[in-house]
């Protein structure tokens, strides 16, 4: 039978909660823990030797627990925290676990909700550049997404499902994502990866024209397939609506030129959307 924990159980861990959260001090340079800041009557607790303080106990806690998560979120967000810099990137981690603390049993699950937060909060002077920035973590978080979604059988129509296609809305994939880039950040986070230096990297230009891609698992890893404009753009309707009205809404977006080519086109972009496992079936 589960059994509630005793009332005294619960008052001292909400109380060590309280300790080992409490933001360390940036003012130096480095990262300090603030023990005048300790509920005292957790350091009494935790003084249980002569020669080492309750405090200085409490201290490692309160560095390890910080450290453990801003590690936890560099990796996850490998690229932007290596263009907006380490020390920078730790500040707004802080700033996100205070606002939304961890409370499940799963590390990797503390990134949740960081890309929302430091798109909020990014504060940036060169507007090109914090666009850059909200892309980089958009792009993370894709990557981070793919990589957790749990395992899929592939949508391959049938000959009854091709008969309701046009009507039916396509499910995606949890292991795929489309993005749009602006600067050459794919390419860039590919050798921030492999780079093991903790500098800084700097923002590259923008690109002449922006690049779709889509991120997928696959059996044999995570793939970055680039997209043709157009098929980004059908791929992203036919998220939201169904097949024949997501065609319909492609036709009216594109130029007279475009539309002699579109029926070939569109045909060969759900025919390869199918073959690189997007989908997993059909609704409604």
């Amino acid at each position: 039978m589960k059994r509630e924990a005793p009332a005294w159980l619960a008052e001292f861990q909400a109380r060590f909660s309280d300790v080992i959260r409490a933001p360390l001090d940036r003012t130096s340079g480095t990262l300090a823990a603030q023990p005048s800041s300790y509920d005292p009557h957790v350091v009494r607790d935790a003084q249980a030797a002569v020669t080492v303080t309750g405090t200085d106990r409490l201290a490692v806690y309160n560095r390890q627990y910080w450290f453990r998560l801003f590690d936890v979120l560099q990796h996850a967000f490998p690229l932007t925290s290596r263009l907006v810099g380490y020390w920078q990137f730790n500040d707004y981690a802080s700033r996100f676990f205070l606002a939304s603390p961890p409370r499940g049993w799963d590390l990797d699950r503390v990134a949740d909700g960081f890309e929302a937060f430091f798109e909020e909060k990014l504060e940036w002077e060169n507007a090109d550049e914090r666009q850059a920035l909200i892309e980089s973590a958009r792009i993370d978080d894709a990557w981070r997404e793919v990589f957790r979604a749990p395992k899929i059988k592939p949508f391959r129509p049938s000959a009854a499902d091709a008969a309701r296609l046009l009507d039916a809305r396509l499910m995606p994939s949890p292991a795929v994502r489309v993005i749009e880039e602006h600067f050459p950040l794919l390419e860039l986070r590919k050798k921030a990866l492999r780079d093991s230096g903790e500098a800084r990297v700097i923002i590259p230009p923008a690109l002449p024209q922006s690049r779709a891609w889509a991120i997928v698992r696959k059996d044999e890893g995570i793939l970055q397939l680039q997209l043709e404009p157009r098929e980004a753009e059908l791929l992203t309707l036919l998220l939201a609506f169904s097949v024949r009205d997501a065609l319909a809404r492609l036709e009216q977006a594109c130029t007279e030129e475009e539309r002699a080519l579109l029926p070939t086109k569109t045909q060969a972009w759900l025919a390869r959307s199918v073959e690189r496992d997007f989908w997993i079936g059909l609704d409604g």
